[in-house]
């Protein structure tokens, strides 16, 4: 069975999903249509219109898929990095092979954020949720990090570090996005290293 046959095999809510998440990314949100999405996805209206009721439940549908697999990601990089220094950096440095692998498209929530200026909007609130999921990840890693060394560390705030943590990592992603290069990640792993003195 090649790929094209067993996409077309996939259950038809799968299939939706996998080519809307695809377009929303690559094309932007304003810009997709359901009528291409029924068409890419090969499923009729009827049954695109059982599954998702509207525009906007398909796509929250599709972000927080999206949300999950960028969690998987960071969470598998610290996962496999050894030692407090290398866990506290393994999130921001994760963001390299994730550019990489996305091909500079950039943050999808982010983008999400541009199309969609109300704040209230559910389709905000998924990317909103994410960051701050990240940044319970990275709080607890600093703390990590400054508990494995009290002296070395004895003069760290794990809230202000965490912020300029974060603020290195969004910027990172916005940079990179912008620059097509890898180069603003190279930079900001570097910045987070000097905040701890590494």
């Amino acid at each position: 069975m090649n790929a094209q046959t067993a996409k077309k095999a996939a259950p038809a809510r799968e299939r939706i999903l996998e080519v809307a998440s695809d377009l929303f990314y690559k094309q932007g949100f304003r810009a997709t249509g359901i009528n291409e999405v029924i068409e890419k996805s090969g499923v009729a209206k009827a049954t695109f219109y059982n599954h998702f009721p509207s525009k906007d439940d398909l796509c929250k549908d599709c972000l927080i898929g999206m949300s999950d697999n960028e969690l998987r990601f960071v969470d598998a990089a610290t996962h496999q990095a050894k030692g407090a220094v290398a866990r506290f950096l393994s999130v921001i440095e994760s963001l390299e092979p994730w550019a990489l692998q996305t091909e500079f498209r950039g943050c999808a929530f982010m983008n999400i954020a541009a199309e969609v200026p109300d704040e209230k909007s559910p389709l905000r609130k998924v990317g909103t949720k994410l960051y701050d999921e990240i940044r319970i990840r990275v709080e607890s890693l600093t703390k990590e990090l400054i508990d494995s060394d009290p002296v070395k560390y004895a003069d760290f705030n794990q809230q202000k570090l965490t912020n300029a943590y974060m603020a290195a990592f969004a910027g990172a992603v916005a940079l990179a996005t912008i620059y097509h290069a890898i180069w603003p990640i190279e930079d900001a792993v570097e910045s987070v290293r000097c905040l701890i003195g590494e």
